[in-house]
């Protein structure tokens, strides 16, 4: 609350019109960033290590798309990644709905 009110109503920023939150489940991430580190010889840095800080991280961030009302998109369907084109047309769908709002 105190940031919010902070940012908009103390320093007068404008309030977005729109706030899209991709979520990838934190077991799902576990395995894309296994498999980075497999193909590219690499290691996580400490915020990718701690997957329970990951798993904190999304709940708070769930927590805050809720709150305010963010549009979610769920980039995860059935176990998969859902396609580049298939996430980029929703999140093309939710910036076309709120242009023609305004």
């Amino acid at each position: 609350h105190w940031l919010y009110d902070f940012e908009y109503n103390k320093l007068g920023l404008p309030r977005p019109d729109l706030t899209i939150y991709l979520d990838v489940p934190t077991d799902f991430t576990e395995k894309l960033l296994r498999h980075r580190e497999q193909d590219t010889n690499t290691s996580a840095d400490i915020h990718e290590k701690d997957m329970a800080y990951l798993a904190t991280c999304r709940q708070v961030g769930r927590q805050a798309a809720n709150f305010y009302n963010w549009s979610i998109i769920n980039c995860v369907k059935d176990g998969a990644m859902r396609s580049m084109e298939d996430i980029h047309n929703e999140i093309y769908g939710l910036v076309r709905r709120c242009l023609e709002e305004k």
